[in-house]
């Protein structure tokens, strides 16, 4: 370490350390620091990015699907009123809202894998602020991390099954059981059963039961989750 001389009142020389040539300890820790902050930061942002593009997925397959489904009825509305509910409205019908069922269910099985692929992104952003807080305490009192897992005093951690209706797969699938319903409905108007009752009730029935499986599908995926599981094609490094 370089070192200056100096004279003392009674005329002795003695050695002085430069101070600036003597990192402190804490200077050190963060030196060693510094590149995985910045690394942190960057996929901190990268995740951020993937969860805007997990929502505007999201957002995108939910219009599309909701913009077929306008438009297949307003279709079914004019071939109903040129035809008078003729046996052409009853095939056409037949014809479109299976399609459009299939549509709805492909639409909320991806709804469904945005959903937890969202979930994933967020918990490594959390993993994330536990590092900052690690690097910098005095940073806690504004960003916000919940450390542990033990849910608090009448709190569940598993959502309700009225929590993941109001999801966008959730409303898809209310609407979609509904398309099914009708597919149902029509169908046996079709086959001859002209009493409004009976499709209505198998119709209702039906309905319910497309959508018992859709929740079903939406609560089983949810609880499969796991975050070493969901981007695992991402993250794994093939053998060379």
């Amino acid at each position: 370490m370089p070192r200056t001389h100096s004279l003392s009142p009674d005329g002795s020389r003695h050695s002085r350390a430069r101070a600036f040539d003597a990192p402190a300890p804490a200077a050190l820790h963060a030196d060693g620091l510094g590149p995985a902050a910045t690394f942190a930061t960057t996929e901190h942002f990268n995740l951020q990015t993937a969860r805007a593009t997990t929502v505007s997925e999201a957002n995108g397959r939910a219009s599309i699907y909701l913009a077929a489904l306008s438009g297949n009825l307003i279709a079914l509305a004019l071939i109903g009123q040129m035809s008078r509910l003729g046996a052409a409205f009853y095939a056409f019908a037949l014809i479109l809202l299976p399609v459009l069922a299939f549509v709805g269910v492909v639409t909320f099985l991806r709804l469904v894998q945005t959903s937890i692929e969202d979930l994933a992104y967020a918990k490594r952003i959390a993993l994330l602020r536990d590092f900052y807080l690690r690097v910098s305490p005095e940073l806690e009192p504004y960003l916000v991390v919940a450390r542990g897992t033990a849910p608090l005093d009448g709190e569940s951690l598993r959502p309700s099954a009225w929590q993941l209706t109001l999801t966008a797969a959730g409303m898809i699938a209310v609407v979609n059981s509904v398309v099914v319903a009708a597919c149902a409905g029509l169908a046996l108007e079709a086959a001859g059963v002209h009493s409004l009752a009976i499709p209505v009730a198998v119709g209702a029935v039906v309905g319910a039961a497309a959508f018992s499986l859709h929740e079903r599908h939406h609560r089983r995926a949810r609880d499969a989750y796991r975050l070493d599981a969901v981007d695992r094609a991402a993250i794994v490094i093939p053998p060379a």
